[in-house]
């Protein structure tokens, strides 16, 4: 049996209390911005060393919000819990997204339920880059699921009532009911799914801008010395555009699931603002890397705006990672007539696909293993992609580009509306 990871509960040993983490990342800022969003989340380093935790995330385990960030997570967390759950937090901290569903007894008979995501952490620290150890911390999020288990049951009561009084035509439209009130509620569900975006990514967008410009202040002072907090800033905002890339891929893969693959109609879009705000989602200082290429006079193209700017950061996102850093990223636009369709292509100039990921290429969870360290997430960016190209009736495919790298191709029909 291999050691513990140091992230991981494999050991209810007890362990010392490491010094505070650096602040660079301005927990307490981030705990505040999350605590509105509904998802009560934590954060811990490879260390064990909890660095953010929303107020509900305490709550749950009953914990002082002011005595967390900085304490090991063994000494938070309850010894039988970290047991009960060790399979997923040791899974979680060798690099794979897990979940389970944790509940709490409440009063006279009543429980509320919790749906726990951990997902991996990729090093952005250079020393943790250096070491190969895959995650460097796990991100978990709790999301409230004492409904959804609610409704889970009542449909089981119902289903066997359903099978023990079979024909009786009152029992059936009992569950055609339940079953009506489930659509609604799952229609709820996205409808809430696109405002918890909102309301995390706005404030999200809003930190990034400020340190971005508080980067420029410092360059255009011309003081000695500035250069490791023009470093933490950047680490910083690479942070940010990680915790948003994220969440968006699991909304975005939360709404096309809860909507039965309906994502909302597509719409009349102006192309050049659209690639401006993409441009505006990735890191500034990798922004300059991406070459416009416009091989196309159009300008109103009809798909989806907001899912659309999700798959081309996806696209670029994954291109700037896996390609050498010094070298650059195009996004080329052009059209097609026959059938009329908008053509995108993200062209690279990186290793390429390994043969073997190919046949799981657009699946959920899978990741490639290119030069970058920072990598994220949980394998959904290119699941995103093929999902709303399917959303569009449209098409993605992976083209080697010679002499050696990849270009992603979109082919979204146009003119289907009419």
């Amino acid at each position: 049996m291999s050691p513990p990871s140091p992230a991981t509960p494999d050991s209810g040993a007890p362990r010392p209390e490491a010094p505070p983490p650096d602040n660079w990342f301005m927990p307490g800022q981030l705990a505040r911005l999350f605590a509105p969003s509904g998802v009560d989340l934590a954060f811990w380093g490879a260390d064990g060393i909890v660095r953010m935790a929303t107020p509900g995330w305490c709550a749950w385990f009953g914990l002082d919000p002011a005595n967390v960030v900085g304490r090991h997570l063994h000494a938070l967390l309850d010894a039988d819990y970290l047991q009960q759950w060790q399979t997923a937090f040791n899974a979680a901290a060798h690099g794979e997204a897990t979940h389970y569903m944790d509940h709490q007894a409440l009063w006279q008979g009543q429980a509320a339920w919790r749906q726990v995501h951990l997902s991996p952490r990729l090093p952005h620290f250079a020393h943790a880059a250096s070491t190969g150890h895959g995650a460097d911390g796990v991100l978990m999020a709790m999301t409230d699921a004492t409904l959804a288990h609610m409704q889970q049951q009542q449909i089981a009561q119902l289903q066997q009532q359903s099978e023990a009084q079979a024909g009786e035509a009152a029992e059936l439209a009992r569950l055609r009911a339940l079953l009506d009130w489930r659509t609604a509620m799952l229609t709820e569900h996205s409808e809430m799914l696109h405002l918890l975006s909102h309301e995390i990514r706005q404030p999200l967008n809003n930190a990034s801008a400020a340190i971005q410009a508080t980067n420029r202040a410092i360059v255009a002072l011309q003081l000695p010395d500035t250069d490791p907090a023009s470093k933490a800033l950047v680490r910083a905002e690479h942070v940010l555009q990680q915790v948003i890339g994220t969440l968006d891929n699991t909304l975005a893969a939360g709404t096309i699931l809860a909507a039965g693959g309906r994502a909302g109609a597509s719409s009349d879009t102006d192309l050049p603002t659209l690639i401006d705000l993409v441009l505006h989602d990735i890191a500034a200082d990798q922004r300059t890397r991406i070459q416009p290429l416009w091989d196309t006079d159009t300008r109103t193209v009809q798909l989806h705006p907001a899912l659309m700017r999700l798959t081309i950061r996806n696209l670029l996102n994954n291109a700037l990672a896996y390609a050498p850093e010094a070298t650059g990223v195009t996004l080329r636009m052009a059209e097609s007539e026959d059938p009329l369709a908008l053509v995108i292509e993200v062209a690279d100039s990186g290793p390429g696909i390994a043969d073997e990921l190919r046949p799981r290429l657009f699946e959920k969870g899978s990741r490639g293993h290119g030069p970058d360290r920072n990598r994220t997430g949980a394998g959904l960016g290119l699941f995103i992609v093929r999902s709303v190209m399917q959303l569009h009736q449209g098409t993605v495919e992976a083209l080697p580009n010679e002499p050696h790298g990849t270009i992603m191709r979109l082919v979204i029909p146009q003119g289907l509306a009419d």
